[in-house]
C-alpha cells in the first residue's frame, strides 16, 4: 500500500487513477471500518496464535478494485473521531489539489461509531449516498445506553431517500433497530446477506462489503 497517502494518522487516501484525465471528476469515498479482525479470516491458515488485522488494512481487500474510479479514504481504524478524521482529509485534499464533485459515506461494522459524528445534525448534506453495512447498533453490559441504535433509526427515518443498509441476521446485535432499518428503508434498499455453506459468521459479515460495493453508484 506504498501509494496510499497517510491523513495524520487518521487513516490513508488512495487517488483515482489519471489515465484518461478525468480523475478531477472522481467521487471521493468515505470509508470507516470495523474491529480487528483473525487473519485467518483472508488467507485461510490456521495458526495457534491468530494475528489480528486492523480495518485500515483489510478494508483495503474490498476497497482495491474500484481504486481506478473513486478517490478512497479508508480510516484506521473504528476509534478515530468521525469529524477529526474527515477534516484532516478533505484539508489534505486541498493542499494536493485534489477535485471532487461528490462525496460517497461508507460505514462498516463498528464505523457506524465514528459516522454518527459524521452524520449528526446537517452532517449528511456533505453525502450523496450513505451505505451503512452491517453496522453494529447492540446494547449490553459494555454499552448500556440507547444511542447508537436510537440515532441511526433517526437517521433512517430522515435520510432514508439517500441511505442504503446491507446486513446480516445478527450484526447489528439489536433486531428492533436492524427491523426498523429494514422496513423503513424496503427491499430495494435493505439487502440482508444469508451465510454460505462453510462460512461462519464472521466471514459472512465481512462479505456484505462484496455485496454492498456492488451497489455503489
Amino acid at each position: 500500500m506504498s501509494d496510499l497517502i497517510d491523513i495524520s494518522g487518521f487513516g490513508k487516501l488512495s487517488i483515482a487513477s489519471d489515465n484518461d484525465g478525468t480523475s478531477k471528476n472522481a467521487t471521493l469515498l468515505v470509508v470507516f471500518g470495523g474491529i480487528p479482525v483473525a487473519n485467518t479470516e483472508f488467507d485461510g491458515v490456521k495458526r495457534k496464535k491468530p494475528v489480528y488485522i486492523p480495518s485500515g488494512d483489510y478494508m483495503w481487500n474490498f476497497m482495491n478494485g474500484l481504486k481506478d474510479r473513486y478517490h478512497i479514504f479508508v480510516s484506521a481504524s473504528s476509534n478515530v473521531g468521525g469529524n477529526a478524521a474527515y477534516d484532516a482529509l478533505i484539508k489534505k485534499m486541498k493542499e494536493k489539489g485534489i477535485a471532487h464533485p461528490s462525496e460517497i459515506l461508507y460505514l462498516f461494522s463498528g464505523g457506524g461509531a465514528p459516522g454518527t459524528q459524521l452524520l449528526d445534525s446537517k452532517g449528511a448534506d456533505r453525502f450523496s449516498s450513505i451505505f451503512l453495512v452491517d453496522i453494529w447498533m447492540g446494547l449490553g453490559k459494555k454499552h448500556p445506553s440507547p444511542f447508537m441504535p436510537n440515532f441511526y433509526k433517526h437517521f433512517v427515518n430522515t435520510h432514508a431517500d439517500k441511505t442504503a443498509y446491507i446486513y446480516t441476521e445478527g450484526g447489528a446485535d439489536n433486531s428492533d433497530a436492524r427491523d426498523f432499518l429494514v422496513k423503513k428503508l424496503g427491499s430495494q434498499k435493505a439487502i440482508e446477506v444469508d451465510s454460505q455453506v462453510g462460512e461462519d459468521g464472521m466471514q459472512t459479515h465481512l462479505r456484505t462489503n462484496v455485496v454492498a460495493l456492488k451497489m455503489i453508484p
